[in-house]
Formats: C-alpha cells, sequence, structure tokens
C-alpha cells in the first residue's frame, strides 16, 4: 500500500513539477521577448547589428536560439542561418495569431512564439535536451528524498507493528502455557489496548473450567447416587427372597438407577441457579421410600425411624430432585447414627421446614459450613464416604432458594439439618 500509494504520490507531483518549470521557462522567454521588443522600436527594423547585441544580452540569461520577423512575417534577422526555413517553424508562424505566447515543441526544440506590439513576431527556442535534463535530475531528486521517506516509514511501521504485537505474543505464549495445564488464567501486564481481550479470555476460562467442574462433579454425583440402589440390589442377594419378590426388588432399583441417570445428565447441561419447578410434589411418600430403601442397605444397624410428617404438604419442585436431596441427608443420619433417626415437617405460610435428626456424635459448630464443601467429611475414620451428598443436596436447594443449616438436635443428641424451603 505505501508503494502504491507513494507511487501516486510522485506521479502527481512529477507533474506539478513539469507544469512549473514549462511556466517558469514560458515567463523567462517572454521576459526575453520584451528585450527585442525594444531592439526594434523606433523604426530600427533593420540594424543587424542591434539584434546581435541583443541576442549576446539574452544568451546571458538563457542560452537559446532567435527568429524575427515583421508585422508582414518577413524575416527580420535570425541568430542562426536557416532557421527560418523550417517547415515547422513556418507552421508554427502561421499559427502564431491564434496561440501567442504558447510553448511548442517541434525538432527537439520548446519554441515560445510571441506576437510584439509593433506587430512583429519572435520566436524562442531552447534544446529540449537541456529542459529535459532538468526535469530528469529534479525526478532524481524527488525519487531519492520519496525512497527515503518509504524507507523511514516503513522501518517506523514495522517497529510499530513489532511493539505492537508484543503483547499478542505474550497472550499467546500464556495461553499455551494454560493449554499444557500451568496455569488456569492470564496474569501477564499487557498493553493497555489489550485489557478488554484479557478480560474476555479469562472470562472464558472461568465459563469453560466451571463446565469441566460440573461435568466432573456430575460423574461424582452420579456415582454417589447410584450407590444406595447398588446396595439395595447386594443385599436382597444375600437374602432369601421370593423369586417375584426379587424381580419387583430389582426392577424397582434398576427404575431408580435410570432415573438418577437420566436426572444427572439433564443437571449436567443446565446452569447452576436455574431450579427447575414443576407441579406441586408431595413430600411424604417421597420419604417414606428413601426410608424403605435405607432400612434394607442399613439393616445390619436395625435404625428406629421417628416420623412427623403432614400427609398434605406439597413443594413445587422436581420430584426427582427431592428424592437427592431428602435422600443423600437421610443416608447420611443412617450411616452416623447411632440407632435412631427422626424426620420431621411442618409449613406455614410463606415455607415449608424439614428437619432430620439423628442422635449419632453430631456435628462440630467450627465444621458445620465445612460439610457443606465438596470432598468435605466431618468424621473422616469412621465411616467410608467421600464427602459428597451433603454438596450435591447444597447445589441443588440453591437452585430454589433453599437454606440449609446444621444444628445441634437437641431430642436425640446427635445432628440436625433444618431445610427452609419456599412455597412460592
Amino acid at each position: 500500500m505505501l508503494l502504491i500509494v507513494f507511487s501516486a504520490v510522485a506521479v502527481l507531483v512529477d507533474h506539478m513539477f513539469i507544469d512549473e518549470k514549462r511556466t517558469d521557462l514560458r515567463s523567462t522567454l517572454f521576459s526575453q521577448s520584451l528585450l527585442y521588443e525594444a531592439c526594434i522600436s523606433n523604426g530600427q527594423q533593420q540594424n543587424e547589428r542591434l539584434f546581435a547585441r541583443c541576442y549576446q544580452l539574452q544568451r546571458e540569461v538563457l542560452h537559446n536560439n532567435v527568429v524575427l520577423f515583421d508585422a508582414s512575417k518577413a524575416l527580420l534577422w535570425e541568430s542562426k542561418t536557416g532557421l527560418h526555413e523550417n517547415d515547422a517553424l513556418n507552421s508554427l508562424v502561421a499559427s502564431v495569431i491564434t496561440s501567442p505566447r504558447q510553448l511548442v515543441s517541434y525538432d527537439s526544440q520548446i519554441n515560445f512564439l510571441s506576437i510584439l506590439n509593433n506587430g512583429g513576431i519572435v520566436i524562442l527556442s531552447v534544446a529540449e535536451q537541456d529542459f529535459s535534463q532538468q526535469i530528469t535530475l529534479e525526478r532524481s531528486l524527488l525519487s531519492m528524498f520519496l525512497l527515503f521517506f518509504v524507507v523511514i516509514l516503513s522501518a517506523s511501521l514495522f517497529i510499530l507493528l513489532v511493539r505492537g504485537f508484543k503483547p499478542l505474543k505474550e497472550m499467546a505464549h500464556d495461553l499455551e502455557v494454560i493449554a499444557a495445564g500451568k496455569g488456569d488464567q492470564l496474569h501477564g501486564n499487557y498493553a493497555t489496548e489489550f485489557d478488554n481481550m484479557k478480560r474476555s479470555l479469562n472470562n472464558l476460562l472461568n465459563a469453560e473450567k466451571h463446565q469441566r467442574e460440573r461435568y466432573r462433579n456430575t460423574l461424582a454425583d452420579l456415582a454417589h447416587s447410584l450407590k444406595t440402589p447398588l446396595a439395595v440390589l447386594q443385599g436382597a442377594a444375600n437374602e432369601n427372597l421370593q423369586p417375584d419378590a426379587y424381580i419387583r426388588l430389582t426392577q424397582e432399583q434398576v427404575r431408580r438407577m435410570d432415573q438418577i441417570i437420566q436426572h444427572q445428565l439433564n443437571r449436567a447441561v443446565k446452569s447452576i441457579g436455574d431450579g427447575t419447578k414443576t407441579s406441586a410434589v408431595t413430600v411424604t411418600p417421597i420419604v417414606e421410600r428413601i426410608l424403605l430403601v435405607l432400612s434394607k442397605v442399613y439393616r445390619d444397624k436395625d435404625v428406629h425411624t421417628i416420623l412427623n410428617l403432614g400427609d398434605k404438604i406439597e413443594l413445587i419442585a422436581d420430584e426427582r430432585d427431592l428424592m437427592e436431596v431428602l435422600g443423600n441427608m437421610l443416608e447420611n443420619a443412617f450411616k452416623y447414627c447411632r440407632s435412631e433417626v427422626a424426620v420431621s415437617m411442618y409449613d406455614d405460610k410463606e415455607n415449608v421446614y424439614i428437619s432430620i435428626e439423628d442422635d449419632g456424635s453430631g456435628v462440630s459448630e467450627n465444621m458445620r459450613y465445612t460439610i457443606l464443601e465438596r470432598g468435605e467429611r466431618a468424621d473422616t475414620s469412621a465411616t467410608p464416604g467421600q464427602g459428597i451428598g451433603l454438596s450435591v443436596a447444597v447445589d441443588i436447594l440453591s437452585s430454589y432458594n433453599c437454606r440449609l443449616e446444621v444444628e445441634d438436635s437437641f431430642s436425640l443428641g446427635g445432628a440436625k439439618f433444618c431445610i427452609t424451603f419456599p412455597k412460592h
């Protein structure tokens, strides 16, 4: 683009320069023609000595040839014998009336024709080669200047581009470091112009990181949710059940596992906080189904359950979400209790309150918030586990704007988990 632009500029400047040089030449020759007008004034039209003297004075300014005609176009004097016999010159004399004081090129000469006040005609000729040499010299100087300017400008642009793209190269290197797993964010101090790009890329990296974590958590949640139905099937294999009862139990748990898988797949593609609220669901049957399954899984502990449930209490939520939340919390109660678990539920105009208590060792006050985080457990030695259940429950409850609190159970002496579920 620089070459194209400066080539166009060079052509334009060249034309302007040539026009200016021709204008200067015409002005100079016109001034010289006035000298000859003075020479032939006062009736001294045939004084060749005077013409020669004027010619000598004129040559000190510009080297050229001269031809003088009178008003009748008869030759008065010429600086070089035979000039007036040139056919092209004669045609110029014939046309001088229509185009006076013009520069006309012919026979390698640039000619200026002017009509004097007494009607005479003067023709001043300059070698076109001399004029072309001046143009060539000026063109060389112009070309050198433009070339120098292009080189300087190109070098400056190159330096600017190198410096301008340096932050992009640094950013690309940092992205390669992130791709290699050695970082997770862009922390470089790039140019101010790239702050918005850096912020956008970091937002993209955060979103992608959260997406990966959600998929990974979903797989962990899926594995955690499948443990209970698998434990039921494993326990049923050790019981002496009738074939029909075993088939019904197996079908029920397989159906439950299919629901769990579908539910976790749906949660994997949903954004956090968009809890699916459908039709009203009665909570009591869900609690009873979960307790029936857990009684089979923990049959060796012979857990006694105390229920205080309202038959008509309903929640506007996804049944699978309730199964996941209550199942994880009740399973923790069965896992950490000694022999008793209590489930209570009541409501008012605004909320539904669900509490799950056990007679275990409880949760210390400094651990009540920690155990709600993924992978955290209050007791890592008593029973096996991964610390996933409560974090799954918290994740689901947050999508319904629910509140989960951990307290001490005054009736049973262990832990008490209280869920506040808005009705609307």
